[in-house]
């Protein structure tokens, strides 16, 4: 839909040309980010039964000394014809800590750090078992395995600050940077969600919320970049937040429909996150690890940006009532990142009894529910005659209306 006075749709011939342009290099992205992932041979598919599901079976036949008699002497064998993973035994381990059955998950924890003495996450899994016993000694020296193992592990280094009572080092002033500039980011962008649209404190919220957005995703992307330990994941998703923001700014200030080398890199941009995160995905799956859904969830929300960019850039830009839906799910998306990033992905600034109640998530999904009623909002406003078009510009803020 084009504003009065304007011309939205190029040359039949060149938006052909663009559109097969921009469908070749969004299928070679996301060819090459699933092939690297499916051609690695540790990654392949693996249909074995699991070795937990026959330790439960055992466990529940006849008690955990059994199990553990039973994993030892399939052990000895090579685990023959069955799947043994790390992931897998500790949600066995999580299973039992759930039932309050803290001394048999302290057992099974013991056998995963046996079988994978180097991982981190094994030995912090049994710090907490040790916790939820009342063995602070013996969780304080799983602790320090996990943090001697891998320094980043982040439960277990806030678990060893609190139980040890160890001093916590100064942080650099990027990470403080990074620090501030989400803080900011999570204030304001729920302050625009509840301040009136169209309002000058909607505005200011807003454009905060822009501002330190773009400041805290391209911080974390470059930190994880240049760090030699640092999680591709990381990368590949500040580089999406500040594309979504970037984006769902530029928007807002077009007041007419425009398509120039913004909106091309942009499109090459987010494509290229799209193939990484499915690329993350696959591997995520095939590793049976926990966050594998919102990975997935994350490369198809890439896809369709993609998607929809080259739709803009064919159309010649974007106006009207898309033009308001094109700014507010993007907004809203990454704010949304910005508050899994926290609760989710920060769970040691959280208490033991706030990481088991299972309420971290719940700000996430209150964002994703407040975006929905702003988008039916907006889509049920502009069906009114000329409703929308009596209304002036748009506010920068992850719920503008």
């Amino acid at each position: 839909m084009s504003e009065p006075g304007t011309t939205a749709t190029p040359a039949l011939p060149n938006a052909r040309r663009a559109l097969a342009g921009g469908l070749l290099v969004l299928a070679c992205a996301l060819g090459v980010g699933l092939f690297t992932a499916t051609r690695d041979p540790a990654l392949r598919p693996d249909t074995r039964p699991k070795l937990t599901d026959v330790m439960a079976q055992t466990i529940a036949a006849r008690g955990i000394e059994a199990a553990v008699a039973q994993y030892r002497s399939l052990r000895e064998q090579g685990f023959p014809g069955l799947r043994e993973s790390t992931g897998d035994t500790n949600r066995l381990g999580y299973a039992l800590l759930g039932k309050g059955e803290a001394e048999s998950a302290i057992q099974v924890f013991r056998l995963n750090t046996e079988t994978h003495p180097q991982s981190a996450n094994a030995w912090d899994s049994l710090g907490e078992a040790y916790v939820a016993a009342g063995n602070t000694p013996l969780a304080v020296e799983s602790y320090k395995k996990a943090v001697a193992i891998e320094p980043r592990t982040k439960t277990a280094a806030a678990a060893l600050e609190r139980l040890a009572h160890i001093e916590r080092k100064p942080l650099p002033p990027l990470v403080l940077f990074h620090i501030t500039a989400g803080m900011v980011g999570l204030i304001s962008g729920a302050a625009a969600m509840v301040l009136r649209k169209g309002s000058r404190r909607h505005g200011l919220a807003g454009t905060a919320f822009a501002v330190s957005m773009l400041g805290m995703s391209a911080t974390g992307a470059f930190m994880a970049f240049v760090d030699p330990h640092g999680s591709r994941l990381n990368v590949l998703m500040g580089l999406f937040t500040f594309y979504l923001v970037s984006t769902s700014w530029m928007t807002a200030r077009r007041r007419k429909p425009a398509v120039g080398p913004f909106d091309w890199v942009a499109f090459a941009l987010v494509s290229a996150v799209a193939a990484g995160l499915l690329n993350q995905g696959v591997r995520a799956v095939l590793r049976s690890s926990s966050f594998a859904g919102l990975i997935f969830t994350f490369g198809a929300v890439a896809l369709l940006a993609a998607l929809l960019d080259l739709r803009q850039i064919v159309r010649g830009g974007v106006s009207g009532p898309a033009r308001l839906v094109r700014h507010l799910w993007r907004m809203c998306t990454a704010l949304f990142i910005g508050v899994t990033s926290l609760f989710v992905g920060q769970p040691q600034l959280f208490s033991p009894a706030v990481r088991k109640s299972g309420l971290l998530p719940v700000p996430g999904l209150l964002v994703v529910a407040l975006m929905l009623f702003w988008l039916v909002r907006v889509r049920l406003a502009n069906r009114r005659p000329k409703a929308a078009a009596a209304k002036g510009g748009l506010m920068v803020g992850p719920a503008a209306t």
